[in-house]
This record gives C-alpha cells, sequence and structure tokens, in this order.
C-alpha cells in the first residue's frame, strides 16, 4: 500500500481467530493498537485503528471484555469503535451491540453479514435510530440493500472485495447516488481480499469522468468521518 502511494488505513477489530475468552480479544485490540501502527509507520503508512467487539467475536466473558474496552479505546490512534453489529440477531449480540454504540465521541462502523443481510440490515437501522446515534458507517452495503442503508441517513460503507461488491457495484452506486456518503473500503482480513481495491474504484470512476465523486467516496467521506 505504502508502493502505491496510500498514506492512511483505517483497521478495525473483527475476528481473525476463534475469539474464545476475553484475553485473547483484548490482545487482538493491543496488536491492532501497538503492533499494526508500527508496521504502518516503518512502511510510509499511517494506521488509524477502530475496536470493538464484532458480533462473531462474543464469548461468554463479553462483559468482561466491554468493561476493558475503555481503556483501548483511550489509545491515541483509536478514532473509532468497531467493527460492531449484527451477525444472527440473536438477544446477545443486540445488547452488546447496544452497548457499544453507546460509548459517546467515537464514530462507530457497523458490520452487516452476507448471510440474512437485508433482515439484519432494518434490524440494525432500527437499533441505531433507537439510540439516536447519527455518525456512524452502515458497512459491507450493496447493491440489493442500498435502499434501506441511504434511507438511514448514515454513511455507507461499500465493501470492495470477493463475495461482497464489486469495482463495478461500487461505481455504478457512486454513480447513481450522487447525494449519498458513500465510504468505499477493502476490509482486508482472513479473507480473500485486495488491499487496492478502494484505489481501483477511484481509478474506474475516474476514467469515466467521475474524478470528484470517487474522491469524496474513496478519500474525503472517511476522512470526514474518523479524522476530523
Amino acid at each position: 500500500m505504502g508502493v502505491a502511494g496510500v498514506t492512511d488505513v483505517l483497521t478495525l477489530a473483527h475476528d481473525p481467530m476463534r475469539m474464545s475468552t476475553a484475553d485473547v480479544l483484548l490482545d487482538h485490540f493491543h496488536k491492532l493498537a501497538h503492533e499494526e501502527v508500527r508496521r504502518g509507520a516503518e512502511n510510509g503508512v499511517s494506521v488509524h485503528v477502530g475496536l470493538g467487539v464484532h458480533p462473531r467475536s462474543i464469548n461468554a466473558q463479553v462483559d468482561e471484555t466491554l468493561r476493558a474496552l475503555p481503556e483501548y479505546l483511550s489509545h491515541p490512534d483509536v478514532v473509532a469503535v468497531g467493527e460492531i453489529g449484527l451477525e444472527r440477531c440473536t438477544d446477545v449480540e443486540e445488547r452488546v451491540f447496544r452497548a457499544q454504540l453507546e460509548i459517546e465521541y467515537y464514530p462507530k462502523v457497523i458490520h452487516t453479514p452476507r448471510r440474512g443481510k437485508r433482515d439484519a440490515l432494518e434490524r440494525i437501522v432500527a437499533i441505531v435510530d433507537d439510540v439516536g446515534v447519527k455518525d456512524v458507517v452502515i458497512d459491507h452495503i450493496d447493491p440489493s440493500t442500498v435502499d434501506i442503508a441511504l434511507e438511514a441517513g448514515t454513511y455507507v460503507g461499500i465493501t470492495v472485495q470477493p463475495g461482497k461488491a464489486s469495482v463495478q457495484d461500487a461505481v455504478d452506486l457512486i454513480k447513481e447516488y450522487p447525494e449519498a456518503k458513500f465510504v468505499v473500503n477493502s476490509d482486508i482480513s482472513a479473507q480473500r481480499s485486495d488491499c487496492l481495491s478502494v484505489a481501483r474504484v477511484l481509478h474506474a470512476l475516474s476514467v469515466e469522468g467521475y474524478a470528484d465523486r470517487g474522491q469524496k467516496a474513496c478519500v474525503q467521506n472517511g476522512l470526514d468521518l474518523f479524522l476530523r
């Protein structure tokens, strides 16, 4: 990414392994806020961090993790809470999601699942409205769910990754909805990913004559939300 001219990235807590205990998840937080920031700096990339309990990371000690989370959020490179959200829409997922939405001062990155995305998204939007938070990006949105996300009035994340949105999907959405607050992302994880997918979307939009919209969706909206 550094060689390609990427200067800033946001990396988020997720489930790179089986999060069987609170200690495993807290070690994951530590790795992101310290080791990943250092690794980025060594390659000329500023790594900003989002920490939170991903719904697939919830375990029997989740309350212990939630109690420890504020201390980790105080790290100077942490700029967001995330990923948080729903996977199967269970009662415990909703409780953990609400608790993290209620954390003040930090923008939130909200996960939506691959399966049952529309139903989960409707529930997510209802909870976001109930809590009353606005500085959020509802992520992993695709053409089949963009209508619900746009109606919510939040930032809308388009994840360009195999199995999620394609470069062309992102280009088409950005062209079709010029007023939307899109945030294009690559969601690099243990799944197949492309660390240059955001750059590919920006390039494709520029080639088609939509460079301004590309700059907004691929760069500026993310800066406005996370680094303002």
